[in-house]
């Protein structure tokens, strides 16, 4: 188990850097010591198995890898198949943490089939949630949706009219820089853009900005927007409808923004979500105010919640309700993160 926890641990150091590629590690271990070990480092780069058996003497090896090796049935692949790899390095054992979702993977058989000993499922759950985005896909075949929401005690979530209101503590909000390079897209809605006029970038260390989607029905939001700015460079689309305005249509368009038409007069969550992917994006961190985040609940398309309570309490007759009850939060698992309670569940079967 020691071995597939440090495997799962190299694993994360590819995230923001392989999507739409699953997130993968191995180590290698002989006499009980290990001998090699890698991540899937990049998109288009050499997977995870081909990097610990680099250059190491594996004859009679274990190989420990978080999922399952790709084989050469899989079409459109980038790089050489780890299957035949794996077997000419002489390793004698391969554990493997879960199964690969994607349909045209048949690893272990082929392993097995070559005489190598394979088991298979240790520390699977620790390895499916670190590939959610994969999981959904293949299975749902839509982008993975994670909502954050940051509350207050008594169940508010800013004031209106009033901007920006901090209510998490700095540790959660380093952890949601984290999560940004995590997703591919980061969303709001267009209030969130017009009452406080955010950048939507990533903070972390390493990390990189996602894409910034915002959901605006009429094209309502400034051209001046911070999140608009540089759209040529980093990419923005603006989910949209029938009702968008072709002047302002036109306008954003020159400033690289991208247009996605999405409903007739409301911009649908769900048809959004499906198109995504078609688009190079695989998953996106919902982050708007109460109206975009009930619609992505209502839904039925969170895949997974994430929301932070502080001891802070919210009051007057502007404040904003959460479209989270105390009711879903009492069914959710929780920690502590600085001064907050960070409850975090998976909320589809597809996640689960």
């Amino acid at each position: 188990m020691l071995f597939m926890k440090r495997a799962l641990r190299l694993a994360m150091h590819g995230e923001g850097k392989v999507s739409p590629n699953p997130l993968v590690g191995a180590v290698v271990v002989k006499g009980k010591k290990i001998i090699g070990e890698g991540w899937h480092e990049r998109f288009g780069g050499p997977h995870a198995e081909a990097i610990a058996l680099r250059g190491i003497d594996a004859r009679g090896a274990t190989l420990y890898v978080t999922l399952e090796p790709c084989c050469p049935c899989v079409s459109l692949k980038k790089t050489p198949a780890c299957v035949p790899l794996v077997f000419k390095s002489g390793v004698k054992r391969v554990v493997i943490a879960a199964r690969d979702i994607h349909p045209q993977v048949c690893g272990i058989e082929e392993l097995r089939s070559s005489g190598v000993q394979v088991e298979e499922g240790l520390l699977e759950d620790e390895a499916r949630k670190l590939n959610e985005v994969h999981e959904v896909f293949f299975k749902a075949g839509r982008a993975f949706c994670a909502l954050k929401i940051a509350q207050s005690a008594n169940g508010k979530i800013g004031v209106r009219k009033a901007g920006k209101v901090q209510i998490s503590g700095k540790a959660f909000d380093c952890y949601v820089h984290q999560l940004r390079n995590r997703y591919d897209a980061i969303l709001v809605g267009a209030n969130t853009i017009i009452e406080d006029d955010p950048l939507l970038t990533c903070r972390a260390p390493g990390g990189r900005n996602p894409a910034r989607i915002i959901l605006d029905s009429r094209l309502r939001i400034p051209l001046h927007a911070k999140a608009l700015q540089n759209a040529k460079k980093d990419r923005v689309i603006i989910a949209t409808t029938d009702l968008a305005n072709p002047k302002k249509a036109r306008e954003l368009k020159r400033k690289g923004v991208a247009l996605l038409r999405c409903g007739k007069s409301k911009v649908d969550v769900k048809k959004l979500l499906y198109l995504l992917p078609k688009l190079g994006l695989f998953s996106v961190l919902v982050e708007g105010g109460a109206k975009a985040a009930q619609s992505f609940l209502s839904a039925g398309i969170v895949d997974r919640l994430v929301v932070a309570v502080s001891p802070k309490k919210i009051n007057g007759p502007n404040a904003v309700s959460s479209p989270v009850s105390r009711e879903m939060l009492r069914k959710m698992p929780y920690y502590r993160c600085g001064r907050d309670r960070v409850y975090d569940a998976y909320l589809t079967s597809y996640s689960k």
